[in-house]
């Protein structure tokens, strides 16, 4: 087999890898939209409030419950891909890591909750999370059990992860509305996905079992630890809008704004899609030293980025007006100046998405940190600058404003600390072909 036959394998089974993703990531946003949907009918905007407050907080959680062990488990994996005694080390101990941390977290969360309930100014919010708390660690176990297919470019098993879960729920919450049961059931219907998807995984992942190191574990703690603090600001940027509305509004704008964020976000499942398949290959020819095709590689996939852009976003801003008009209460229908205003930082990742995790993939990850945590600040600032005066319609200003700097920020890192000029690579790569 000859050198161009390989590079035309491996661009097809980057594609066909892209398209699973894809659609395990469309089948999400549309699950997202439906699960708002039904809690926004059945319990009103303020029920949504308490939903996605609580859910919000319930993802911060799973993030330092996992303590950026997947990331760990998916950079090895895929730099070890063929090194099957490895494998094993890599998947075993990063369980082991997981499932420890995990375990402390949610158990240190469940009595912080408990004795200090003030912490939530709603009691509502305060009884999801206490109920929720016991499926922190096994969604953090099935993440990283995950990661680790990703890691190996095993996306259909990634996909099939993600549309199974997100059927259970879907449905779990379908059942929990149309028999009028309290909205504090749902954490039971994320309970028993995650119970299930850790039974399957388990089975199907019964090849990679090895021996538990403990040096090994030390190593993917190490890693993850200094990951995750990055990736937990990161988080916190993108969830805490929803927690600072309902705390200085209250549940029912929290809930308004929850809804159309969720819609606004969902066009990103498609670059988050692609950056999965991205980061094996990425990362290979990092470490390689194949520095020029990473180079080409980001300008193919930003020009089908840019090609895309504007017919998704006015797909999805009509696809938003039919379906709040003929699905929802009225009170949803005018928010489509949020949505608008939304899109315009959206945008910004919808480009450059596939290629936010560089500095990770790189082992660069104080820069990393530094660069999430600059980004989060300003969000924080613009949010409290323009909420008072503006409300929901500021804080949408304020996320889209931080997304544009967070884009020059990561241009100059990207230039500075791993030769990557990201803009020459993108939008002068048209001339390029």
């Amino acid at each position: 087999m000859n050198i161009s036959s390989i590079q035309k394998f491996f661009a097809k089974k980057f594609v066909s890898d892209s398209m699973f993703a894809i659609a395990a990531h469309i089948f999400v946003g549309i699950s997202g939209l439906i699960i708002n949907s039904l809690i926004g009918i059945y319990y009103s905007a303020e029920g949504l409030g308490i939903f996605s407050q609580g859910f919000s907080i319930y993802l911060l959680l799973t993030l330092l419950a996992n303590c950026g062990i997947m990331i760990s488990a998916q950079k090895h994996a895929s730099q070890y891909s063929s090194d099957d005694k490895t494998l094993a080390q890599i998947f075993s101990n990063t369980l082991a890591a997981t499932a420890m941390v995990s375990l402390c977290i949610a158990l240190c969360t469940y009595y912080l909750f408990s004795l200090n309930p003030g912490i939530l100014n709603s009691d509502e919010v305060l009884n999801f999370v206490l109920l929720i708390c016991s499926t922190i660690p096994l969604f953090a176990l099935n993440k990283t059990m995950n990661n680790f297919m990703v890691g190996l470019r095993f996306m259909k098993v990634y996909s099939g992860i993600r549309l199974f879960r997100w059927s259970l729920i879907v449905l779990g919450i379908l059942f929990i509305s149309i028999n009028n049961a309290s909205v504090l059931k749902i954490p039971e219907v994320f309970f028993f996905t995650e119970l299930s998807l850790f039974f399957l995984l388990v089975i199907y992942c019964r090849p990679f079992w090895g021996k538990i190191n403990l040096s090994q574990i030390q190593l993917h703690l190490s890693f993850g630890v200094k990951n995750v603090l990055a990736s937990f600001v990161d988080e916190i940027g993108i969830r805490m809008p929803i927690l600072i509305i309902g705390y200085i509004s209250g549940n029912l704008e929290a809930g308004l704004f929850a809804y159309v964020l969720s819609f606004s976000r969902s066009i990103l499942l498609i670059p988050q899609a692609v950056q999965k398949s991205f980061n094996p290959v990425f990362t290979k020819h990092w470490f390689n030293n194949e520095h020029q095709k990473n180079e080409l590689n980001i300008g193919k996939v930003f020009r089908y980025n840019a090609l895309t852009i504007l017919p998704a976003f006015i797909l999805l801003y009509l696809f938003y007006m039919g379906y709040t008009y003929y699905l929802m209460p009225p009170e949803y229908l005018f928010l489509h100046p949020l949505l608008g205003i939304l899109m315009i930082g959206m945008g910004t990742i919808y480009l450059f998405g596939p290629f936010a995790t560089f500095l990770i993939m790189t082992d660069n990850l104080n820069t990393n940190l530094f660069r999430v945590s600059i980004s989060t600040l300003l969000h924080f600032g613009f949010i409290f600058l323009f909420i008072h005066d503006y409300g929901n319609t500021g804080v949408a200003a304020a996320i889209s404003i931080s997304m544009i700097i967070n884009l020059f920020i990561m241009d100059y890192l990207y230039k500075r600390d791993i030769n990557i000029h990201l803009f020459k690579n993108t939008f002068f790569s048209f001339r390029n072909g």
